[in-house]
């Protein structure tokens, strides 16, 4: 990929990042309407203008080099072979992710794929090893491929959609498209809103496709340039880079499959950190700077410390030795407290007299796990995945241990480890606290994303460390080499596997898919009401009906209004719901449920996997007015009226 292309690709991200910041600050004190999404254009052109002349300054104030020696055109027919097998296998995984496809509630996209799949996409990195050994030109491109396939597994198979997020972020996208704002207008979400909601008026593309694609596009195509970037300004060999580049595949990527903002906030948390090791000039700063504030302002949880990361970088590249022996330790104090603080707060805001009930999240565990209850290929990959953070703790101290030997050189580093280490203990903190606003059993997830945020930042001592290693097995013999190669190959293809949800003899990742019967059961419970009513239903019939009606109907006035399906689960109906499926699905709970919102119908909507579906549903039939089944039985709905 040559310098030209590649500044293109930067310039792209830079018009991405302005797009979002300045259509997220517009959005946030006006709205995304006509008037809106033009100044939203204006002003990220202007700043795009601005930031290209600095660029211009840039380039004149540095001596460029030498072009490097073209590489010969001679035709190699070993070339021509590895550059084509990996495009036929690497369409040959689209297509059978495409013939796969399914709108039943399904676990795990594994459950429908076939193992020839993982065959194929083995192949298929084994495949792109090769260019990157021998076809040096053109390997790069294939590796932004090869991170779209591997991105983008969800994306394919799932025909309704993935998770639960999703709807509702799309459904607030299609409303703000519709109407040019929703109301309560947050400080975060606001890039994500306001990037898939221009692309959309500008272009005309369909708004919920544009939102599924956004993450996996954009880290599919960034991610590798930026990562080429580094290695290209840091080490010598051109294929080994390469190969460094697909290796980090092989670490997992789960919080890269799925478009929300907190995921792409990831996103722009890791490019952030990747441009901080070559900036060098003003310019790079400020596109450091911007890639900070569009994570910001999409979600706050990898905002934050992608700021004070850009206030680190600004002190260390400041000539004023003086002030930096005070700002950094008050940095570094700002780093501990301020989301454990946030969230301090958030807590009281959102429950008066919150519960500690939420002890300090166990640490996962602390010795090595072999597991060895099933078949070998079974076993090899959860030997793989649990021990996962194991093998990062000893990438981390590999590579810190270089840079240290090597630490003229890596002077810069000393900010990543200082801040992994600070939100380390930021997430210790955190882990303390009760989550009381939320229900239970998602109480743990805002410390883990503390915990990952540390993680990412420990980025450049992985890359240091697999870099050493792959020059070390590039001097052994060729049996070595490529027993390391297909052994790589594994390694990419079980993280493929570890990142998306699972359901197998050690994992249930229990988060079932939205299917078409729930989007069947919405449809009919919209059609049959006769008057305001409430659904009691679980996450996925209410991201189903989000993706169907949005925000249709609220009840109550003020800071109390109810929707009428249980979302948020903080939602007092989810409370409702649980006791209907857990205790009992009684017509007082139901009438209960129905005295809040102030209605005279309801519905309690049960689908077939729900765990005890016989013993509830008999019971239901004894209380409910009436019921329906849709698509013979997959969900049951219940009527409730008041007599």
């Amino acid at each position: 990929m040559n310098n030209k292309l590649l500044n293109i690709i930067n310039s792209l991200l830079i018009l991405i990042c302005l797009t979002s910041v300045c259509g997220g600050l517009v959005y946030r004190f006006y709205s995304l309407n006509q008037l809106g999404l033009t100044v939203s254009l204006i002003l990220a052109v202007i700043f795009f203008i601005i930031i290209q002349y600095f660029r211009l300054l840039a380039n004149k104030k540095t001596k460029l080099p030498l072009p490097a020696k073209p590489e010969s055109n001679k035709f190699r027919l070993t070339n021509f072979l590895l550059f084509t097998s990996y495009f036929l296998l690497l369409a040959f995984c689209f297509y059978i992710l495409f013939n796969h496809r399914t709108a039943n509630a399904i676990i795990s996209p594994w459950q429908t794929m076939p193992k020839y799949f993982f065959i194929a996409y083995g192949l298929a990195t084994l495949f792109l090893i090769g260019n990157s050994i021998v076809n040096k030109k053109f390997a790069l491109p294939l590796i932004v491929f090869h991170y779209f396939l591997s991105f983008s597994v969800v994306l394919i198979s799932y025909k309704l959609n993935y998770g639960y997020d999703p709807f509702i972020h799309q459904a607030t996208e299609n409303l703000i498209a519709k109407t040019g704002a929703v109301e309560p207008k947050p400080f975060y979400y606001l890039g994500q809103y306001a990037l898939v909601v221009i692309i959309h008026k500008i272009t005309a593309l369909p708004l919920v496709w544009l939102d599924k694609l956004l993450l996996p596009l954009l880290a599919a195509l960034f991610l590798p340039v930026a990562l080429w970037r580094v290695l290209k300004s840091w080490f010598d060999s051109v294929s080994l880079n390469l190969i460094l580049i697909l290796a980090l595949l092989a670490l997992s990527f789960p919080f890269l499959i799925v478009t929300t903002p907190q995921n792409l906030a990831y996103l722009l948390l890791i490019l952030t950190i990747l441009s901080g090791l070559f900036c060098k000039n003003f310019y790079d700063f400020l596109i450091v700077l911007l890639l900070s504030l569009a994570a910001a302002i999409t979600h706050p949880l990898a905002g934050i410390p992608a700021l004070i990361f850009c206030a680190f970088l600004a002190i260390y590249h400041s000539d004023r030795i003086n002030i930096k022996k005070y700002i950094y330790p008050l940095l570094i104090i700002i780093t501990i407290f301020i989301l454990p603080a946030s969230f301090y707060f958030l807590n009281q805001r959102l429950v008066s007299a919150a519960p500690n009930d939420n002890l300090a999240p166990s640490l996962d565990q602390t010795v090595l796990n072999i597991p060895g209850q099933e078949n070998f290929i079974l076993n090899f990959v959860y030997l793989y995945g649990f021990n996962l953070k194991f093998i990062l703790g000893l990438l981390a101290l590999s590579g810190i241990f270089i840079a240290y030997k090597y630490r003229e050189q890596c002077r810069i580093l000393r900010l990543y480890l200082t801040l992994s280490a600070a939100l380390f203990i930021s997430y210790l903190i955190a882990a303390k606290m009760p989550f009381a606003f939320l229900i239970n059993y998602e109480r743990n997830d805002y410390p883990q994303r503390i915990l990952l945020a540390a993680s990412l930042f420990l980025l450049p001592f992985f890359i240091i460390s697999i870099y050493a290693l792959l020059e070390k097995i590039a001097k052994q013999n060729i049996f070595i080499i490529l027993s390391f190669m297909i052994f790589l190959t594994l390694l990419i293809s079980v993280a493929l596997y570890l990142s998306y949800p699972r359901s197998d003899n050690y994992v249930n990742s229990h988060g079932y898919a939205v299917s078409s019967a729930d989007i069947k059961a919405v449809e009919w419970i919209n059609q049959d009401a006769k008057s305001d009513f409430i659904v009691l239903a679980n996450q996925q019939v209410s991201a189903a009906a989000l993706s169907r009606f949005g925000f249709k109907k609220y009840y109550g006035s003020g800071q109390e209004q109810i929707f009428y399906y249980p979302i948020p689960t903080s939602s007092p109906l989810y409370q409702y719901y649980l006791d209907m499926v857990y205790k009992k699905p009684s017509r007082e709970t139901m009438l209960a449920a129905m005295d809040l919102a102030g209605v005279n119908q309801g519905y309690f909507v049960l689908n077939k996997y729900w765990r005890a579906f016989t013993k509830i549903s008999a019971e239901a039939k004894l209380f409910a007015g009436s019921w329906q089944e849709i698509d013979n039985g997959q969900v049951i709905i219940f009527k409730y009226e008041r007599k």
